[in-house]
């Protein structure tokens, strides 16, 4: 028999998290989707989902079992984030409804091509993302900013050759998960990265 479990998320005390209750649980008494365990949480959307409840929820539910929400939104900031929640959901075989649209994404033909509208918004942020870090750098250069290695660092690291790619992404505060995808690499392999090169920022810590 699948569990039921309804996802809700603010991004700050002051909002209203009753009027997303409300209409969450009308929605499942419609579909009989009971008993429901509900998961609210004061976050901002910005914050990579697998670190949120909704990562720890996702870990639990099983095949079949039912995450109710009332937008996309709650799930995460960007349709990039967005979809990578949608591929891991439909790895696990678990199936998601959008209560205020009645948007179900369960593996069915109408859904993968929702997501895969998601995956394309996806790649045309991540093109806008590089185009602002190459701006950054252009700037950075006119500023007579240094990039890339500093004086006498030693042993080379896979991502060497990307230093100044990386040093533009951290410049516009882009998330090291965003930055690992956007580079084709594991984020372990991003944090060390970073950390041996000394380019933590508050922004990306």
């Amino acid at each position: 028999m699948p569990k039921y479990f309804g996802y809700l998320r603010v991004s700050t005390d002051g909002q209203e998290v009753e009027s997303q209750k409300l209409g969450l649980l009308e929605y499942a008494n419609r579909q009989g989707f009971a008993p429901m365990e509900l998961i609210a949480e004061t976050v901002s959307r910005a914050a990579d989902w697998r670190c949120r409840q909704l990562g720890a929820l996702l870990e639990r539910a099983g095949q079949g079992d039912v995450i109710l929400t009332p937008e996309f939104t709650r799930l995460a900031a960007t349709p990039g984030q967005v979809f990578t929640f949608l591929e891991a959901a439909t790895a696990k075989g678990v199936i998601l409804h959008v209560t205020k649209t009645g948007t179900v994404m369960d593996g069915s033909m109408q859904s993968q091509l929702l997501a895969s509208v998601f995956s394309m918004a996806s790649l045309i942020e991540l093109s806008f993302i590089r185009e602002r870090t190459k701006e950054g750098l252009r700037r950075a250069k006119q500023e007579g900013k240094r990039l890339g290695r500093p004086p006498g660092a030693g042993g080379r690291l896979k991502l060497d050759e990307r230093e100044d790619e990386i040093r533009g992404y951290i410049a516009i505060g882009l998330p090291k998960r965003r930055m690992a995808k956007a580079l084709g690499v594991a984020y372990n392999t991003l944090a060390r990265f970073i950390e041996r090169k000394g380019l933590v920022t508050s922004k990306n810590a």
